[in-house]
Formats: structure tokens, C-alpha cells, sequence
């Protein structure tokens, strides 16, 4: 047997001519040492092995030591999932995030890849994963919707499996991200529905007649979503400095509704409001023969406690339709706000505070629609003025109106 130095094993010529490597791994299991051996043909092939064997041997023993709440350093998905879920996801993501994070794994992923190593996990893997979902794996309402998932849901399950790879990256177990470089299916580009200014008064006249008028108004003039408007209390609404506070949204979380935080820092923010809403907000308080201890403003009629977004959905559809309106969703008031905003001269950035987006980049590449108008205006503008100047060379008067 040739003897090597303490630590990096050994290898030996068995009887029937090959050559074999044996080390220990470090891990005593029953009290024993735990040995591990290589087989091949030559002793140098041998050599090779056991160098391999051994220095991943060496770095599973350090995912071990490092990663504490690890049994084993080549944790299964369905193993590792359940690490991070609750190691990690628990303590740093909200509820609601939560219960995504479990639902697009336990139906979409861990089926699939929940008794697979993760270190032998691919980007041919997730991508097949993804596509076939994405071909085939709805579970309900196949028949009116297709058997496929949509691209939206496919990006979620993406995002879902990118995040949760990754933080066995950080910690070192596998060396990188096989979801990272997956390619999602294009999704299908939806024409943006918004109320046309001529619409608005038909809308704001029915909305009246339905008794909701304020709660329209301050939505076409501040761009909330549905779930913070809803979380609204009257300890927001500062009528002197005419602002509203926003920091708070109502979900539904396992079947209740609840206020939680928004969640992202960028969503909570203080907003400016007209004078027609400041007014019609005093009007509206006043009016209010009971003020729940949440101090609600858009509380339930019945309970006095949080509204359910979906009846709000639902009476929205049916106004539309007596107003002759064609039906958009509650989301498409917030982009009615920003379009009409940003044919105003509204600036982007100001916008983009106003609807709590992280950057300004992000709302004008929703908007992009609307800021191609915008540039054709003032290309069309500083043409004219070009051609006026040209008529005129000598005048000292510049005029130059986007």
C-alpha cells in the first residue's frame, strides 16, 4: 500500500489488479470513522480520484460546519426548500409573500423536483420545468383558459425557484444559480385600458349616483392601488397641508382580510391632493354618523371594518355598465391616473413617487405609450420653431411650447 501524507488518504493495488483509494471523510457515524474509496484501472487514474473524492469530501464537511442547520451538504430540493422556508423566509418576507413562495412549490416545483439534489439541478432543468408548465400545467379552468399556464404565472414560478436557489448559493452550497439564466416565454403584450377624459365624467356622475364618489375621486387623482386605498384611516389625511400618508394595504391572507405593511420602502409615501378631494374628504368625515376604531375611511357599510376588494371589483364592473362604459379592471383607473398625468406635462418622477414605483425607469417603460406622444409633441414643437426662425432669422422673440 503507498502511504501519503496524514489526511490525504491512501492507495493500494488490490488482487484483482486495480488499483483502489481509500480516505477518511471526517464524519463519524455509530461512533466509527466514516471511509470512503475510488476504484480504477492505473494508479495514477486512482490518484486522480481520490483527490477529486476527497476535496469534495473536504468541502461538504465545510457546508457542514458553516451551514449549522444542514443534516446533510447535498440537501434534496424538497429538503432544501423546507431549510429555506423556514430558516429564512420566515423571518425576512411578509405573510403574503410567504404563501406564494409555498403555493408555487408545492404545486409547480417540488412535484418535479423535490427528490432531486440540488446541486444537480440545471438551467436545462428549470428551463424544461418552466416550459412545460408553461405548455401544460394548469390544474383548473383548463377549458376556458388552456392548458397551459400563463407567461405572468411562469415568471412568478421563476422568481419563486431564482430566489430560493440563490440563498443556497450565498450559503455556499451550490456554486451557482442554474434558474438565473433561464429564458421565460414572451408574454403576450396587453393593451393598456384607460379611461378616456371624455369618459370620466360619465364615470364620476355614476359614481356619485352609486354613492361612492369620493372614493373615485381620490382614486383618479392619486393613482392608489386598491389595497392601500382601502387601508386609508382618517389619521392619514392631513387637511391642512392637503396630504395623504400611505403606508399600510389591505389583503387577504388565508381568507381574511388583513392591514399589513406595504412591501416595498418605496410605497410608503406621503401624496399632495387637489382641493376638489381635500374638500370632498372634510364632506365626507362629517357625514360619517360612525367611525370605526381602525378610524377607516372607505369602511365596509355593513361590518365598519375593511372592505373586500372583490366586492369593490364587482360593484365597479356593474357602474360601468350602467354608465356605457366599456369594463376595465381597478387597476386600470391607477393607469388612467398616470396616463392623463403625463399627457398634462406631468413630470415622470413626480408620477412615479405618486404611485410608489421604485424608480422612475420602471413607470416610464410602463408608460412608454404615452412619453412616445409626449416626445412627438416637442420634436413637432422645436420643428416649428426651427422653420419660425428660419423665416424670421433676425427676431429676438423665442417661443417654444411642448
Amino acid at each position: 500500500m503507498a502511504m501519503r501524507s496524514k489526511g490525504e488518504g491512501c492507495v493500494r493495488k488490490r488482487k484483482d489488479g486495480r488499483w483502489e483509494g481509500i480516505f477518511l471523510t471526517g464524519e463519524v457515524k455509530n461512533g466509527k470513522k466514516v471511509r470512503k474509496s475510488v476504484l480504477a484501472k492505473t494508479r495514477t487514474e486512482c490518484l486522480e480520484k481520490l483527490n477529486k473524492a476527497k476535496e469534495e469530501s473536504d468541502e461538504a464537511q465545510r457546508i457542514l460546519t458553516r451551514c449549522a442547520f444542514l443534516n446533510t451538504a447535498e440537501p434534496t430540493m424538497q429538503e432544501w426548500y423546507d431549510i429555506w422556508m423556514e430558516s429564512f423566509c420566515e423571518a425576512y418576507n411578509k405573510e403574503y409573500t410567504r404563501l406564494g413562495y409555498e403555493a408555487n412549490f408545492r404545486i409547480y416545483i417540488l412535484p418535479t423536483l423535490g427528490k432531486v439534489k440540488i446541486k444537480e439541478i440545471s438551467t436545462v432543468t428549470c428551463q424544461q420545468l418552466l416550459m412545460n408548465l408553461y405548455k401544460d400545467g394548469r390544474k383548473e379552468h383548463r377549458d376556458t383558459r388552456g392548458p397551459g399556464l400563463s407567461a405572468k404565472t411562469i415568471r412568478d414560478i421563476k422568481i419563486t425557484l431564482q430566489t430560493c436557489m440563490q440563498k443556497a448559493v450565498d450559503e455556499g452550497i451550490i456554486p451557482n444559480n442554474p434558474v438565473s439564466k433561464v429564458q421565460l416565454p414572451k408574454e403576450p403584450k396587453k393593451e393598456m385600458k384607460t379611461l378616456k377624459p371624455d369618459e370620466i365624467g360619465r364615470f364620476l356622475q355614476e359614481a356619485k349616483d352609486s354613492e361612492v364618489y369620493e372614493f373615485y375621486l381620490l382614486e383618479l387623482t392619486t393613482g392608489l392601488r386598491l389595497g392601500e386605498i382601502l387601508a386609508l384611516t382618517w389619521d392619514d389625511f392631513d387637511e391642512e397641508k392637503k396630504t395623504l400618508r400611505v403606508n399600510k394595504q389591505v389583503q387577504r391572507i388565508k381568507g381574511e382580510l388583513v392591514i399589513s405593511t406595504p412591501k416595498t420602502e418605496s410605497s410608503i409615501r406621503t401624496i399632495k391632493l387637489c382641493d376638489e378631494c381635500v374638500m370632498n374628504l372634510i364632506l365626507l368625515r362629517s357625514r360619517q354618523t360612525y367611525i370605526n376604531e381602525k378610524r377607516l375611511i372607505f369602511p365596509s357599510p355593513k361590518t365598519h371594518c375593511e372592505r373586500d376588494p372583490t366586492s369593490i371589483v364587482r360593484k365597479l364592473h356593474r357602474m360601468q355598465k350602467r354608465a356605457g362604459l366599456p369594463e376595465i379592471r381597478f387597476h386600470d383607473l391607477r393607469h388612467s391616473f398616470a396616463t392623463l398625468s403625463l399627457a398634462q406635462g406631468q413630470d415622470i418622477k413626480t408620477i412615479s413617487h405618486m404611485l410608489g414605483h421604485t424608480d422612475a425607469g420602471f413607470t416610464m417603460n410602463t408608460y412608454m405609450h404615452v412619453t412616445d406622444n409626449m416626445q412627438e409633441k416637442v420634436a413637432d414643437a422645436l420643428g416649428d420653431l426651427i422653420k419660425e426662425k428660419e423665416k424670421h432669422p433676425y427676431s429676438n422673440v423665442v417661443s417654444f411650447t411642448a
